[in-house]
């Protein structure tokens, strides 16, 4: 019969075993920290879709952009952007930076896309219409994004810059039910919109951004969309940055979502 060992052989034949145990899961659980890291920078920031969709038979493009902590998720307010003349949804994304806005603040964004790179720059009396069919795609848009997305039906706004600043104007004229705010940037007031008063549905806030620079559309043609909409009752703001010129000011960002949040329409106006 084999003599018993001293109880600190046994402690530290133990006490091996558990070591090593312990080295193991340590090595397992760094590897699986590892993983899960690598799947978490690998995995995209937000989904970016191209899509289309058929408007009184008229096939519409768009751009969306779903960040990944909302993706799945109701609620959640949306950002539709309307470009400058002779743009695409993807040149606005790249210039204006927005898309990074929305992964860090949690918004669907929209880029819709002109007929043929534009938006109309005024309703001539000739074509009072000219503007329908655009006016039908954001609102088949904003229904869209709300049954299919998760969007807020109450947090709906909207912004362009240039051309799609004059647009952002005349869709705020026309749809006004829908947009909780506006941000009109170096945008114009297409006629006719100053030569009466504007009959809105809802009187939504709007912000106007112009560069003391534009030559373009300097701040004076952007004031005239102002005056049109603070006459019509709308609470309104009108910022010029100092030293810039034409185009989308993308250092702006995080004060433009500053304005645009939080706004909400009136349960009526849903």
């Amino acid at each position: 019969m084999s003599p018993a060992k001293p109880p600190n052989e046994i402690d530290l034949g133990s006490q091996l075993r558990a070591w090593h145990l312990s080295g193991s899961l340590l090595v397992i659980g760094v590897l699986v920290a590892a993983l899960v890291g690598i799947v978490f920078l690998l995995w995209p920031r937000a989904t970016i879709l191209h899509e289309s969709i058929d408007v009184d038979g008229m096939r519409r493009e768009y751009r969306l952009v779903v960040p990944r902590s909302v993706a799945g998720k109701r609620g959640v307010p949306v950002v539709f952007a309307l470009h400058g003349a002779n743009d695409t949804v993807d040149e606005m994304a790249e210039y204006t930076g927005l898309d990074e806005l929305a992964i860090e603040q949690g918004f669907l964004l929209v880029y819709l896309q002109g007929r043929h790179l534009n938006w109309p720059p005024s309703i001539p009396p000739e074509n009072p219409t000219l503007m329908e069919p655009d006016a039908a795609f954001f609102r088949t848009m904003c229904d869209r994004m709300v049954s299919d997305h998760g969007g807020d039906p109450r947090r709906i706004y909207l912004l362009g810059v240039s051309q799609g600043g004059a647009a952002a104007n005349l869709l705020t004229a026309m749809c006004s039910e829908r947009i909780a705010a506006t941000l009109v940037g170096c945008g114009w007031l297409p006629e006719p919109l100053g030569d009466a008063p504007l009959e809105t549905a809802n009187k939504c806030p709007l912000l106007f951004i112009v560069g003391s620079r534009d030559r373009q559309v300097p701040p004076d043609f952007v004031r005239e969309g102002h005056d049109a909409f603070e006459r019509a009752g709308h609470p309104v703001k009108f910022r010029v940055i100092d030293g810039f010129g034409h185009g989308w000011p993308r250092r702006e960002n995080e004060r433009v979502w500053e304005f645009l949040e939080g706004k909400r329409l009136p349960e009526a106006a849903e």
